[in-house]
């Protein structure tokens, strides 16, 4: 019978050389190393039962050993090890057995390694067309997804709460503190509102499964969106040149998630009134083939360089901890899942991105 091996695909952590020393004491025979290219051949040639890489950025040579590590075995258990800011989103594709996320004790990171080796082998012969829906998602995205419906679920009540609150404060107010202190309540007051639509969207939507529904792109997506971000584009001074009326006065209904649609348009937009700069134009424009439309959001703040539109959906981009931009990439991702788009094209007066959307 072969002697059952672990891989550590290591960058030089002494937590994880030590992980390895409890592994060999405990009979397995341990293959530790710091290349990628030496992991490769590990998994191709040796019996490994599970691979503990460490993950540190957008490392593409390890993100190829993660990629290769079901192709080449898929009863190899799987387990990433790195910081929280500083896991790629690449690694979500995966179907890792756990995810474990540094700083931690090394008696807790030994206790889920074991527990990873003594459940059951996953089947190196995929399942999934026998699956049910609700059985889709692997254990580790299962109990992300749940956490989130928590978090949903909590917020929403808090959300509740203040908005209550906020209430009782605005019947109470009546000029006493000056219009200037009043005109920062209703702000606030209105963006706790917008949280509370939003979070009752979302925990809406982690209840049930995402669905395909018909949609109306101007009532159901656009202006509401414009509506919430009304205040924001006021401070800037942007003006809307909104071409939509014109190019669609009748036929605009779309298919899709109408909590997702509305979530990757408003991104779209808060990046075109960020970046559009104080006092610009945005505009609204679109063509249509016979299953898409094209929406157009165009800003005319400073061209992105042309070495940068790749990047904007890599998710590779961000500075370490920051994480502005992220919306781009999800939001392609996001529209791809439901048979759209989002891309970008440069043009002579800034930027226009483009979100295709399936006609319904």
């Amino acid at each position: 019978m072969l002697t059952e091996e672990i891989l550590v695909v290591n960058d030089g952590s002494l937590l994880l050389q030590m992980i390895g020393g409890l592994f060999q004491n405990r009979g397995y025979q341990l293959n530790l190393t710091d290349s990628p290219e030496e992991a490769l051949v590990l998994l191709a040639t040796r019996n490994i039962v599970l691979v503990v890489l460490k993950l540190d950025g957008p490392q593409p040579d390890r993100l190829a050993v993660l990629q290769a590590v079901k192709e080449l075995n898929g009863a190899v258990r799987l387990v990433i090890v790195g910081e929280a800011t500083h896991l790629p989103p690449e690694i979500f594709e995966v179907e890792a057995d756990d995810y474990i996320l540094l700083p931690c004790r090394i008696a807790d990171l030994w206790r889920r390694l074991n527990r990873c080796l003594e459940a059951p082998a996953p089947s190196a012969v995929s399942t999934v067309a026998s699956r049910q829906p609700d059985e889709l998602l692997h254990p580790v995205n299962q109990r992300v997804l749940s956490n989130l419906s928590l978090l949903f679920h909590d917020l929403q009540g808090l959300l509740t709460a203040i908005n209550e609150g906020m209430n009782s404060l605005e019947r109470h107010l009546d000029g006493r503190f000056g219009e200037e202190v009043e005109a920062i309540f209703q702000q606030t007051f209105r963006k706790t509102q917008v949280l509370m639509t939003l979070s009752t969207e979302f925990f809406q939507k982690f209840r049930q499964r995402p669905r395909s529904e018909r949609v109306d792109l101007i009532e159901e997506v656009i202006e509401p969106v414009v509506e919430e971000l009304s205040e924001d584009m006021q401070k800037s001074r942007i003006t809307l040149d909104n071409r939509l009326f014109l190019r669609l006065p009748t036929r605009r209904a779309i298919r899709g998630d109408r909590a997702a649609l509305k979530s990757v348009f408003r991104n779209l937009l808060h990046n075109a009134i960020t970046h559009g700069g104080c006092g610009s134009t945005i505009t609204f424009d679109l063509d249509e083939d016979q299953r898409h439309f094209r929406l157009q959001v165009q800003n005319r703040g400073a061209p992105i360089p042309p070495s940068r539109p790749k990047a904007l959906f890599s998710g590779l981009n961000q500075d370490r901890g920051n994480s502005e931009g992220w919306g781009l990439y999800l939001g392609q991702q996001v529209m791809r899942s439901m048979g759209g788009d989002v891309t970008y094209e440069s043009g002579r007066q800034g930027s226009n991105f483009i979100l295709t959307l399936p006609r319904a």
